[in-house]
């Protein structure tokens, strides 16, 4: 590819970055501290990325939340809007974490940008349904419990991909059950076949949406790829499934915004965690900067 494609890509598509270094959702339902740092481990990362796709030239905003308190709902209005903000001038996004309760934040501040009356999907590729009841704390594992109940996300247009049966308690599958979630279980997903039920999940999603965010936990990957997360788990997606998935997720013109929670430096080896986070979202950036 030379220059002037550069060029050419940069010149349609922007986007920015917003980091979210907050882990009180984390604390508050007794994960391993550390995603704070999330960000930073990110773009440390990130920034060593040259290559030729135009990824880094395309950035037009990098920005973080900042005051940060002990109160998860006032910190969530602050990110909320910190994206929402941030959308309306660059509409297409990558937000990192941070506890995957800033999965709400994501949504809410896009809604908040797009209005009531777009139709706005999401695919949350994790291990966990992250549909927990604040009791009475809000945690990381509630995000998309209140963006339901907000009204911010429609049941039918949420897609739980990736999910495993030994860390969802039984009160969060009847929530899934009472809304007629879709859940597409990592069982199903074994040997290869990811990337093409992602596909199959994006596509669907996309035929009756405006617009589409994924939403990817980082625990979604098997610990030997992802040890530095708050919630690490032994089975999982690849790395090649990650990039795989992510590729699948740019090159599809509805979705506007990537997700990355869960990044615990604290807890990561060689940075590898970071590295499969940073190397996501720019397989995510390369195919978004292609499309036509």
């Amino acid at each position: 590819m030379g220059k002037s494609s550069v060029s050419e890509m940069i010149n349609r598509i922007k986007w920015c970055l917003i980091g979210i270094p907050d882990h009180q959702g984390v604390m508050n339902v007794g994960g391993r501290v550390g995603a704070a740092a999330g960000p930073a481990a990110f773009r440390r990362i990130f920034q060593k990325f040259k290559g030729r796709d135009g990824v880094l030239e395309a950035l037009v905003a990098d920005r973080d939340l900042t005051d940060i308190g002990p109160e998860v709902t006032e910190n969530h209005r602050k990110a909320a809007l910190l994206i929402a903000q941030s959308h309306t001038a660059h509409p297409l996004s990558v937000v990192v974490g941070g506890g995957h309760d800033h999965g709400h934040s994501q949504l809410l501040g896009l809604r908040q940008a797009l209005g009531p009356g777009v139709r706005l999907g999401c695919i949350n590729v994790d291990a966990h349904l992250d549909v927990r009841k604040p009791s009475p704390l809000i945690s990381s594992g509630s995000p998309f419990y209140l963006a339901i109940t907000e009204r911010v996300l429609d049941p039918e247009d949420f897609i739980e991909f990736g999910i495993q049966p030994h860390c969802n308690a039984p009160e969060l599958w009847d929530f899934i059950d009472a809304n007629g979630i879709q859940v597409i279980a990592m069982k199903d997903l074994r040997h290869g076949r990811a990337a093409s039920a992602f596909q199959a999940a994006l596509t669907a999603l996309s035929s009756r949406c405006d617009f589409v965010v994924v939403s990817l936990d980082l625990d979604a990957a098997a610990s030997a790829y992802a040890p530095g997360v708050s919630a690490p788990q032994s089975e999982g997606f690849s790395g090649s499934d990650f990039l795989g998935m992510m590729t699948l997720a740019g090159q599809n013109p509805k979705v506007i915004s990537l997700g990355i929670f869960e990044l615990n430096p604290e807890h990561d080896i060689d940075d590898r965690t970071a590295r499969l986070a940073a190397t996501s979202a720019y397989h995510f950036l390369a195919a978004a900067l292609k499309r036509t």
